[in-house]
């Protein structure tokens, strides 16, 4: 009996902790938002690596601009525009945030960070965190904010493996 209450108790503790579980990436360091990993490619020079995701970039993120390119990685600002839903109204916003990559040989490591929701005003940008401005809703809703930037960036993320890879744009499935 006391082992079925403590089970019960366990099985609650993980329910309520899952559905308060936040699904963009947090740096443990700062606390913002960050996706960051290395990724194998396999028979792919350092130089490679790099050409492929300084392409990818300027398909991607045209209206990006290069903060840093050197022989080992490049960062530019990434923007995308996105809608979330708050009750029953779509709530559009354009998110920021900075793009680096670092090759080696056989493998790179990329990270998003630096996430800022705002709007581009006489070439520069006027933003506030991405934290602090999801952080502004009651908690029950900060989750309609994280899922659509986290689908962004996770779908970046795949299309950016893809690329170095396979030095090509993924080909949708209904592209036929």
């Amino acid at each position: 009996m006391t082992k079925n209450r403590l089970l019960l108790s366990l099985a609650l503790i993980l329910f309520f902790h899952l559905s308060q579980a936040q699904l963009i990436m947090i740096d443990g360091e700062t606390g913002e938002y960050k996706y960051e990993e290395v990724v194998s490619a396999e028979g792919i020079s350092k130089q490679e690596i790099k050409d492929r995701a300084d392409k990818w970039l300027n398909l991607n993120y045209k209206d990006s601009f290069l903060i840093i390119n050197d022989s080992t990685s490049l960062r530019k600002k990434g923007h995308n525009k996105i809608s979330w839903k708050f009750i029953n109204k779509n709530i559009p916003i354009e998110i920021f945030f900075d793009i680096e990559i670092k090759a080696k040989e056989n493998r790179y490591k990329y990270t998003f960070s630096n996430f800022k929701i705002g709007k581009e005003v006489y070439n520069g940008i006027d933003a506030s965190s991405l934290k602090v401005y999801i952080e502004r809703f009651p908690q029950k809703y900060q989750i309609y904010i994280e899922e659509p930037v986290d689908a962004e960036i996770t779908k970046a993320i795949s299309s950016l493996e893809y690329f170095i890879l396979n030095n090509q744009l993924e080909k949708n499935a209904d592209d036929w």
